[in-house]
């Protein structure tokens, strides 16, 4: 009986063992770009009967393989996704070893099996890290012949309004990033005309990091907008694409990038071109001034237009000379040009609707251009320590802002001033050292610790010189000079285990600002400002398809040299100078995302609020019959909104793609005595249909609601659609034409987009008519077959710059378009 109860118990506690430990087989399913692929499909098989499967499953949306095997034994098992090879791997799996490890599979693309098959499921677009979200631009078909800026309209917590402006998660307080390091040719005023240059078929995944760490500048952002370029393999050789657009009003774009790999060196080499003429950067605008005081309107039309060219390039390499160490280096930048012209009709009435005053100008840009270069090296050392990195890193940016514009009065009327002509010559100077020290290292299985140092060195100067025909006294130049030190250091601690995530970070910065205005018309000055800056994330994963996230996090903003400068700009409309007094801001945010990853559906949702007490304004008010604007820290904020976007594959054909969000705006300042809310929306949607012929329909239509417009008013939006047929020709698609057309039902080729002023000294309107009705075509050819990659350091520079700073291209930087304009 004993014999009997010692084999029952051995029994249970053999079945208990299975239970607790239960066999499986695990891999990770990769692409030759090292990317996971989500439902991959895997078939097991008895290795001594290939002729039956057993059991069949798919990778999770990461790529990821946990297989439970009910029986011991030997296994055969087959990995395989549409357009890629076949690989295979063998496993024994036993009580004594429960489970199987594969290590990582890779599948390469074949392109036979590309033509022979039916596509039946959709690459996942997007996908959710701790502090950021993806979209995957190389699995978008649309990416061969559209630019980055169509691509970002796709983007979850990113909006594109009527006139190409950007915000995410409804701020337009965010930095573009290129491969993980802030590139200055992608920020301020320029960044959406760099964005149209760029074809998106250089871009891999364009990442929103939604809540930068203690590793990111404090200073700046509460989000990072981060375009990753496209990689790819192992081996030497060379290739790239060449594209060409042109639209019926004549505008044409080219772009060329080429990356080639001799032995352990690789470089890449990326080049756009845009030229938009006058036709295409025709603007109306028309606006209507009521100042409370005295009753009087005044009313002006203008009619603008610009010839601008646009050069944007770049080029990076890498060396390895060993597993464990990584040098790379890249120089960049773009070029900037424009000329321009217009003319201005102006009136003042009063409140009887008398003319008091009136006159013509014409107004003449014979030649403006900013130009921004900047050049990185970074030195990574992996240890022996599985992914423990050290990484050096030196970053220099440089750019220079020149505009010039001359203005003559005609028709004049009772006019005010005593002059009849203008001349505004100014030119903004900046340069940036960078130095920097991370270190990284993961510690006691579940821990990573992150640590770093860093010195920024920035000089801005500006001049600015004004001189006034007939009136020599009036004639004046400013000079100011504006330099920053900046030491920072962090530390950040990452925790993962099981379906939990956590973050949490520290950042001190000290920065020290000094003002010199060497014509001595003003007393220079100093400030020194010390912030701690804390953030803190946490992830659940219910499974590998859900998850909910919570962040909290800080940012500071410190004032650029634009809204420093104290020059006055002046005409007879208006005057505008800057405040040297301008000390830093901070804002908070708190965000909730849910996400939910699927074969057919993925979707999220991002709930969210942000808060501010002393951020910078713009103030505006009446003086001598002007209207004044300066800036000033008096401005309170509030933002509670909800982001949404939605992938949906309807059918083996048929997908449908949807971004958008919602949210309530607050503005309050006690100074002034005013207070500014509204409700402001957005939404982008797009349907794609795969035709006979290899032809692939999309259509698109997008819609901004307009919302508050600072203290003083709002904007209303405006509505915008597209229609495109695209296919690829020759051996494997290498060339691919795309039609597309914007707007093409409009009743009229402009739209207007309206602002309205509503409180303070003055109220009124604004209205701007541009052409938004075009026809293009687009043409791109991919050539080579190197499979290579740049390879980029782990850890790199990352500033998040200065608000209406040169280095955002600020100050006179918008002169592009407004330099043409008469006043």
């Amino acid at each position: 009986m004993k014999r009997v109860l010692v084999i029952i118990f051995t029994a249970l506690c053999a079945i208990i063992a299975l239970a607790q430990q239960p066999m499986a087989v695990q891999c990770q399913v990769n692409d030759s770009e090292g990317e996971g692929i989500p439902f991959a499909t895997i078939y097991l098989y008895n290795s001594n009967d290939t002729s039956k499967v057993v059991a069949s499953d798919v990778s999770d949306a990461f790529g990821v393989v946990d297989h439970k095997i009910s029986k011991p034994g030997s296994y055969l098992m087959k990995i395989c996704f549409v357009g890629m090879t076949e690989e295979s791997r063998t496993f024994e799996v036993s009580s004594k070893a429960p489970v199987a490890q594969l290590g990582t599979i890779v599948l390469s693309t074949s392109a036979t099996m590309l033509k022979e098959v039916v596509v039946s499921t959709q690459r996942q677009l997007v996908k959710t890290e701790i502090d950021r979200l993806s979209y995957d631009v190389q699995a978008d078909a649309d990416s061969k012949t559209s630019s980055v800026l169509d691509m970002i309209k796709k983007v979850p917590m990113v909006t594109v309004d009527g006139q190409d402006e950007i915000k995410v998660k409804g701020s337009s307080s965010f930095k573009v990033y290129r491969n993980g390091h802030p590139d200055p040719s992608l920020s301020g005023m320029n960044m959406k005309e760099i964005l149209k240059v760029i074809p998106a078929s250089m871009i891999k995944k364009i990442e929103v990091i939604t809540d930068p760490g203690a590793k990111y500048d404090a200073e700046g952002t509460s989000a990072i907008l981060n375009i990753v370029m496209a990689d790819g393999g192992e081996m030497n050789g060379i290739t790239g694409t060449l594209g060409v657009g042109v639209d019926n009003t004549g505008s044409l774009n080219g772009s060329a990038n080429i990356t080639a790999q001799v032995g352990k060196v690789v470089t890449a080499i990326n080049y756009g071109y845009q030229s938009r003429n006058r036709h295409a950067s025709h603007n109306i605008m028309e606006s209507e001034t009521n100042y409370l005081s005295s009753g009087n309107t005044l009313s002006s039309y203008n009619d603008s237009r610009a010839k601008v060219n646009v050069h944007y390039g770049d080029i990076s390499a890498s060396w390895e000379p060993d597993t464990t160490n990584l040098v790379s280096l890249s120089f960049g930048g773009f070029y900037y040009d424009y000329r321009g012209d217009g003319v201005n009709n102006a009136q003042m009435t009063d409140r009887n609707g008398n003319i008091l005053y009136k006159y013509t100008t014409t107004g003449h840009a014979p030649k403006g251009d900013f130009y921004d270069f900047h050049g990185r090296l970074d030195y990574e050392h992996k240890t022996r320590h599985y992914g423990e990195t050290l990484t050096l890193s030196y970053m220099l940016s440089t750019n220079h802002n020149a505009s010039k514009t001359i203005t003559t009065f005609s028709d004049m009327v009772n006019c005010p001033f005593p002059y009849t002509g203008q001349v505004n010559d100014a030119k903004e100077n900046f340069a940036e050292h960078t130095f920097q020290f991370d270190w990284t290292r993961p510690f006691a299985k579940y821990h990573k610790f992150e640590t770093g140092v860093k010195y920024i060195n920035r000089l801005n100067k500006s001049e600015a010189a004004y001189e006034f025909t007939g009136m020599p006294d009036m004639d004046n130049i400013t000079l100011f000079n504006h330099r920053t030190h900046v030491a920072a250091a962090y530390v950040s601690h990452t925790f993962s285990k099981g379906n939990w995530t956590t973050r949490e970070g520290l950042r001190y910065e000290y920065s020290r600002l000094n003002a010199e205005f060497p014509d001595g018309k003003q007393p220079n000055y100093h400030r020194n400002l010390s912030d701690w800056v804390p953030d803190l994330s946490i992830e659940y994963k219910f499974d590998w398809a859900h998850s909910l996230k919570l962040n909290y996090s800080t940012s500071i903003q410190r004032p650029g040299i634009s809204y420093l400068n104290p020059a006055v700009e002046e005409d007879p409309m208006k005057r505008s100078f800057g405040n040297p007094h301008l000390s830093s801001s901070r804002n908070h945010s708190i965000t909730l995302t849910y996400m939910q990853l699927g074969s057919k559906l993925t979707f999220s949702v991002s709930p969210f609020i942000s808060f501010s007490s002393n951020q910078i304004t713009g103030v505006q008010y009446e003086e001598d019959g002007l209207m004044v604007s300066t800036y000033a820290n008096t401005l309170k904020t509030r933002s509670i909104g909800l982001n949404g976007f939605m992938q949906w594959t309807m059918g083996p054909k048929t997908s449908f793609v949807f971004n958008g969000n919602i949210a309530h705006n607050r503005y309050k300042s006690e100074d002034l005595g005013l207070e500014n809310k509204r409700w402001n929306s957005f939404f982008y949607a797009q349907f794609n249909q795969q035709l006979p012929w290899k032809l692939r329909l999309s259509a698109s239509v997008g819609e901004w609601s307009g919302g508050i417009d600072g203290l003083y008013g709002y904007n209303t939006g405006a509505w915008f659609y597209n229609l495109g047929l695209q296919r690829s020709f020759l051996k494997e698609d290498r060339l691919t034409v795309r039609l597309s057309a914007d707007n093409f039902a409009n009743s009229s080729k402009y739209n207007t987009m309206k602002s309205y002023t509503t409180q303070g000294d003055y109220t009124g309107f604004n209205n701007i008519r541009f052409a938004m009705r075009s026809f293009k075509i687009s043409i791109s050819y991919r050539f080579g077959s190197l499979k290579a990659r740049v390879k980029k350091t782990d850890k790199t520079i990352e500033n998040n710059d200065v608000v209406g700073g040169t280095k955002q291209g600020g100050g006179q930087g918008q002169g592009a378009q407004q330099g043409g304009m008469g006043n």
